[in-house]
């Protein structure tokens, strides 16, 4: 499996796999932090739309964020920004 991985993408297989956790532990992590830090409800199917947006934003940030931040660009703190932005979103559709 190692040496077809290979093959197909130039990256270590450790890294490729961080990557990824990048964009699917965010929502994980988003909802986490919202769920230990507020008392706050929320209703409706928003949580899904939330968690499946908030990793397109971040791709979306990290793709542009060379132009945007003056040529910074994300690693693994991806998984940061994508958590936040999930805890924002979710925050934003919760009502007290």
């Amino acid at each position: 499996m190692i040496v077809i991985f290979k093959e197909i993408n130039e990256k270590s297989v450790i890294d490729a796999v961080l990557s990824v956790a990048n964009y699917t532990y965010g929502p994980l992590l988003g909802l986490f932090a919202f769920g230990l830090f507020t008392k706050r409800n929320i209703k409706g199917l928003g949580v899904p739309i939330v968690c499946i947006v908030s990793p397109i934003l971040s791709y979306l940030i990290n793709i542009y964020s060379g132009a945007l931040l003056g040529g910074y660009q994300f690693g693994y703190e991806l998984l940061i920004v994508n958590g936040l932005l999930t805890t924002i979103g979710l925050f934003l559709i919760s009502k007290k």
